[in-house]
């Protein structure tokens, strides 16, 4: 099991978020049945709640993307 630090967390969640994101956007996109659609929508629903929990707790600690690449705390 890897053990993480905060920060490491955080970033790794937001990155695999972003990642499902862009997946389930794409079938969405693909898709022509009424009820996968909105699984879809669903889906997304969940992740960009999770994507915004993970985003304020980035805030609170201090974690800053530079480059459009999220880092540990700048300074």
């Amino acid at each position: 099991m890897k053990k993480y630090k905060p920060d490491d967390y955080i970033i790794d969640n937001i990155e695999e978020i972003k990642k499902e994101m862009y997946l389930i956007r794409n079938k969405f996109n693909m898709e022509t049945d009424e009820s996968l659609i909105d699984s879809y929508i669903y889906q997304m629903e969940a992740l960009n709640k999770k994507y915004q929990y993970f985003i304020r707790q980035a805030k609170k600690t201090g974690i800053r993307a530079e480059g459009g690449q999220l880092c540990s705390r700048l300074s």
